[in-house]
């Protein structure tokens, strides 16, 4: 991470009250990063998730400074508050409240002082996870008027549409990974140990090469996705939807399962550095364009991930006793 002291991209824990005074809020977006403390295999750091938020956010603000002149960013210190974390020794989870409480009043002030626009950094799949942001997000957006958006959940929404994840290695030299295969890597697998290669090789831990795929399902059809991270094409019928909702929920149980017993989900023996360098390459040109639509359009734009219309079942109180206390999906 640089300094980011002085210019049109500024870390907020490293400028003084006269260097944010001085900024145009009008013509100024502020990004919260919120990723958790988590399990990444045996061969990634805890921090991976925080890392790759924080690392998206900063590049993808400098890239848009250039594309669009007279814009400034700042960006907060990132937060290791989230929930759905891999259930094993060195993950750090929070009650879903408390998420969206966090991460409701890290840009509630500047929401007060009229900043022209207001984004949350994440790269954490839990479905709770991406809901509290999105849900603090329409909260501040409701109560201020200001235009928020949970950065993550619109980049998810674009890489998640048929091949898109895909194209940012298809000609990357010694590709091995497929499409689907990619459709089955979903944690600590060959994205993150990619990325890991490029941006933090230091903490990446020798043997990763050597770990085996570990996946929920073995064979996945292009129909089912078999993740609940994944959209689907078309525009499908009411009995297709059920059928969807149907797959989407036995898709989060799978995952739940698996975490029970893993600490990572997917292929990260095919990793490489170069990969990992085109891979965030393709995520900050995603988030670049997502962003410039954002201050364009403001809450005009689809700002919601595919996970939004399951949100007032993944955020209900009733239904998250049962996932925390009862069935004891998120604790040890």
């Amino acid at each position: 991470m640089s300094n980011l002291t002085d210019g049109p991209v500024l870390r907020l824990d490293r400028i003084t009250h006269s260097q944010i005074s001085e900024l145009d809020k009008k013509r100024t977006m502020v990004i919260a990063t919120m990723s958790p403390l988590e399990v990444h295999g045996p061969h990634l750091p805890l921090g991976q998730d925080l890392f790759e938020a924080y690392a998206i956010a900063e590049k993808t603000a400098l890239k848009v400074s250039e594309t669009l002149e007279g814009w400034s960013f700042i960006l907060l210190p990132p937060v290791p508050v989230a929930i759905d974390c891999v259930p094993h020794l060195g993950s750090v989870n929070f009650p879903v409240k408390l998420v969206r409480d966090v991460a409701y009043h890290l840009l509630e002030p500047f929401a007060k002082k009229g900043f022209a626009r207001l984004a949350f950094s994440s790269f954490h799949g839990g479905p709770r996870h991406i809901c509290s942001l999105e849900s603090a997000s329409m909260r501040l957006f409701d109560k201020y008027g200001i235009p928020t958006v949970s950065l993550f959940s619109v980049v998810l929404s674009r890489v998640m549409e048929g091949d898109v994840f895909f194209e940012g290695i298809e000609n990357t030299p010694g590709r091995e990974i497929d499409t689907m295969q990619l459709k089955q890597d979903h944690h600590g697998g060959f994205v993150e140990t990619s990325l890991g290669l490029h941006l933090w090789p230091e903490y990446v831990k020798e043997g990763w090469d050597k770990l085996p795929p570990l996946v929920a399902v073995e064979n996945v059809s292009k129909e089912t996705n078999d993740s609940f991270l994944y959209g689907y094409d078309g525009d499908p019928t009411v009995l297709e939807k059920l059928r969807q909702v149907k797959e989407t929920v036995a898709s989060v149980y799978r995952s739940m399962k698996h975490f029970n017993e893993h600490t990572y989900f997917g292929y990260p023996a095919m990793a490489s550095t170069e990969q990992g360098r085109d891979l965030f390459e393709h995520l900050t040109g995603i988030a670049h364009d997502s962003i410039c639509e954002f201050i364009e359009k403001g809450m005009e734009m689809d700002v919601h991930s595919p996970l939004w219309k399951f949100h007032g079942f993944l955020l209900n109180g009733a239904v998250n006793k049962v996932a925390n206390d009862w069935l004891k999906l998120y604790s040890e």
